[in-house]
């Protein structure tokens, strides 16, 4: 089947490079990054805590090569065959890849990658179809490389609500440029039917030779924390380049990651999307119980009108906390610094949390009595159970996250495109900044099983009418705000609900090919806006990834 896409431009480069990988893949053999897919990690989760090991967990998504060789993880139920690539024939067909083929010391296996679902919102007046194929391929040899390649096309309708934060995204560009960001995913275009149509692509390749060092590198996206969301990096914003350094010594994991994102169409260069760079190092400490990791990022533009930089060599510097020699360089450039907490309270739970720092100018603050906007910083509080009420497979998160006006955007010089964004989105939690956000997830798995009730309530300050920003665009600079007395939720207090149960049979565990249902009710509320939305849908879907329409 031919799926008609309008940037055909990239058909060339894309099929190329399938070509290529499948040839590599198929003489050399390399297996799976773990899906970042929240009930695959809640499952995850459930599997670290039996094992009662010493394992950091603050980085995602991980590659089953870092925990094959420690030997700690029994997976147990028919669910997990998510995780590792089996070398056995004898699987049935609905518990096994689609295609596989298995060597001494290789496996490679090829799914499809399917999403086709009818829905209908009590807002829109025709039924909506969401179509999505595409292919995964996996491989991995001698348990020392990893290979991973998805190419997905999507031909979707929304409720009304997506569509309005797609087109809302757009006041500051040209209106005809006929270019939309889906939450959580790509650039779309808008075809003639109303139908946002685009591509996702995503690829890994992992080395790891021993049990202490691993190199990763691809396009793709990564986590960090033990949240739903992440306030120092989440799976939010579309797949990106990176290259991954991480190594493990005692009870220290170290990773570092360098990132190349783009700010699309508002500030393009020389007719380009604007590109920018950013080098993250990540160190953790662990013990059973107790879990820190420290967490320092700086981003950089590598171009602009007036100048090329480039990648900056001084930033492969892999050593932690950087901004000391950024301030000696006199550097522009945005950095942040962070902590990650996890503590196991008991055999069945955990309790988690972060701090985010953009800025913090205390002193400042305490002269005037009054809070100074430079005092940029995010806190998430969280807890995490597994057999709730003794129920095996019924697990619950609550989560807190608050983040200060003003954080990860940027405006010294004018310069906001220096913002902590990717494809002008967040690239940590959706609502962007000066929101405080309220999150129940329950997770039951039995067998090939599952639902999800998830509810999420954020109240968040959204500009009053000012000329100015208010502190929850991190695209609106910070020319002519108030210095002090900026509060988080500022501005005019909008109040988002989200609630939406899910069911589903998992076809193949394998490839989490299954049946779905959902129902969902989102409003949006506050003394000028009275929104809500119900929306229901049905259908096949592969389940690998978060999509992030709960805003």
């Amino acid at each position: 089947m031919i799926f008609k896409y309008n940037v055909l431009k990239k058909f060339h480069y894309i099929q190329t490079f399938f070509l290529a990988a499948f040839l590599f893949a198929a003489g050399v053999m390399h297996a799976q990054q773990i899906p970042l897919n929240q009930v695959v990690q809640n499952r995850f989760s459930e599997l670290l805590l039996d094992a009662d090991s010493s394992v950091f967990t603050g980085f995602k998504s991980q590659n089953w090569l870092e925990f094959e060789r420690l030997n700690i993880i029994h997976k147990s139920q028919l669910q997990d065959s998510v995780f590792g690539l089996s070398n056995s024939l004898k699987n049935s067909i609905t518990n096994t890849n689609f295609i596989r083929s298995v060597g001494t010391n290789s496996v490679f296996t090829l799914d499809p990658y399917v999403d086709a679902a009818i829905g209908k919102s009590n807002e829109k007046n025709n039924v909506l179809t969401d179509f999505s194929a595409g292919i995964n391929m996996q491989a991995e040899f001698n348990q020392k490389f990893s290979f991973n390649l998805g190419v997905i096309t999507s031909i979707n309708q929304y409720p009304k609500y997506l569509d309005s934060i797609a087109f809302s995204k757009y006041d500051h560009f040209d209106s005809l440029s006929n270019k939309y960001i889906i939450p959580g995913e790509n650039a779309a275009k808008l075809n003639s039917n109303n139908r946002f149509t685009y591509t996702n692509f995503n690829f890994n390749l992992t080395y790891a030779p021993s049990k202490y060092f691993l190199i990763a590198g691809g396009y793709g996206k990564n986590f960090l924390g033990d949240g739903y969301r992440s306030l120092l990096l989440s799976d939010n914003s579309n797949n990106s380049p990176y290259v991954r350094l991480q190594a493990r010594l005692w009870k220290l994991t170290y990773n570092v990651l360098y990132n190349r994102y783009t700010n699309n169409f508002w500030y393009e260069v020389d007719g380009n999307p604007q590109p920018k760079y950013s080098t993250i190092h990540y160190l953790g400490f662990n013990t059973k119980k107790f879990q820190i990791g420290l967490f320092d990022e700086v981003t950089w533009l590598a171009k602009d009108t007036n100048f090329t930089r480039g990648f900056d060599l001084q930033y492969l510097n892999p050593l932690i906390f950087i901004r000391p020699s950024e301030f000696a360089v006199g550097s522009p450039d945005n950095a942040m610094i962070g902590f990650n907490l996890k503590y196991k309270i008991y055999k069945n739970g955990f309790i988690y949390g972060q701090l985010a720092l953009d800025d913090l100018n205390l002193k400042v603050t305490k002269e005037h009595h009054a809070q100074f906007f430079g005092n940029k910083y995010a806190l998430q509080l969280g807890i995490w159970n597994k057999d709730l009420f003794n129920l095996a497979g019924l697990s619950w998160r609550l989560e807190w996250n608050g983040v200060r006006p003003y954080t990860y955007g940027h405006g010294v010089g004018g310069n906001i495109s220096l913002n902590y964004t990717n494809y002008y989105q967040p690239l940590t939690d959706p609502f962007g900044a000066n929101f405080n956000e309220f999150i129940s997830i329950f997770n039951y798995t039995n067998k090939r099983w599952y639902a999800v009730l998830e509810n999420i309530y954020t109240i968040r300050g959204e500009n009053p009418g000012v000329p100015y920003n208010n502190g929850e665009d991190l695209w609106g600079g910070e020319t002519g705000i108030p210095q002090f007395g900026v509060k988080t939720m500022q501005g005019i207090k909008t109040k988002y609900s989200y609630n939406q149960l899910t069911a589903g049979y998992l076809i193949n565990p394998a490839n989490r090919l299954g049946i779905e249902i959902s129902a969902a009710y989102r409003s949006r509320k506050s003394s000028i806006v009275n929104e809500s939305e119900f929306y229901f849908s049905f259908g096949i879907k592969t389940s690998l990834y978060n999509l992030y329409h709960d805003l």
